[in-house]
């Protein structure tokens, strides 16, 4: 069974000009993708397709909210992700392109899928160092991490300089 077949448009049937399609990226949705798993939250995607007779212009844009644990104090928090990207489709061989502006359908293909294209911009609108804005962070950890936070001009045991001289030497 196809998990991601509500991400195919079925473009034969589609007339020249503009049509709009919408999309929710859930739980299933980033289920299907390996570095996504256990992903929660609900992402819209709104795709327009601008069809010509030679090409396709797939313009794409996600906005919504995911569960994500903040990198400094280790809670759960809401992250809200959003981004566009603009792709081309069009009919050629499969061999042929290598553009990552160009999806290349085979003259056969009736559906043009989307799941993939989603997903990179969800995974290249995903922020590299998730936090909480500042303030928010859960009070006890905050607290840990002050009291394990070396200031520079407390004294360091002089082990670690013999240690440190190792390191630089190699």
């Amino acid at each position: 069974m196809d998990r991601l077949k509500e991400y195919k448009i079925a473009h034969r049937g589609l007339g020249e000009g503009v049509h709009s399609f919408e999309f929710v990226m859930d739980d299933d949705f980033f289920d299907c993708f390996e570095a996504t798993k256990g992903t929660k939250g609900k992402v819209n995607a709104r795709v327009e397709i601008v069809k010509s007779s030679l090409l396709m212009e797939v313009r794409m844009k996600i906005d919504g909210v995911v569960k994500a644990i903040c990198d400094r104090c280790l809670e759960e928090m809401d992250l809200p992700v959003s981004g566009e990207l603009n792709l081309y489709a069009k009919y050629g061989e499969r061999e042929e392109g290598n553009d990552d502006d160009f999806i290349v359908l085979a003259q056969d293909e009736d559906y043009l899928d989307l799941s993939e294209p989603l997903y990179e911009i969800y995974m290249l609108n995903y922020p590299l160092r998730v936090v909480h804005p500042e303030g928010e962070c859960n009070e006890e950890m905050e607290r840990v991490l002050e009291d394990l936070t070396i200031e520079e001009n407390e004294k360091i045991d002089p082990r670690w300089d013999e240690l440190r001289k190792l390191i630089n030497n190699n």
